[in-house]
């Protein structure tokens, strides 16, 4: 793990910010992976597979490159990135003291 250190004046005003800029960086993505799960709700009723199914055929290259294929694999790929930058985040945030 690393460490980050900043030269501030009022370490308290710092803390303060970097932890509400966090918690609203946490409602954005909390946002962002609720649409994306609703995206990705759809292409699963249209195909009657679900998301991780799906991604697991299209990664052995069984589904081909329609552009369907592609957005349903777009937002698969970008709710598994969305989820590990609020982990992270929120690991960040929970430093914040």
């Amino acid at each position: 793990m690393g460490t980050i250190k900043l030269d501030v004046s009022d370490t308290a005003i710092a803390i303060n910010l970097l932890e509400s800029s966090l918690k609203r960086e946490l409602f954005l993505l909390d946002k962002s992976i609720s649409n994306t799960k609703l995206k990705l709700e759809e292409f699963e009723k249209q195909r009657g597979m679900d998301s991780h199914e799906f991604y697991g055929k299209f990664k052995q290259g069984l589904l081909g490159d329609k552009q369907d294929t592609m957005l349903w694999a777009a937002e698969y790929e970008s709710l598994e990135l969305l989820e590990a930058k609020r982990l992270a985040t929120e690991n960040i945030l929970g430093q914040c003291k």
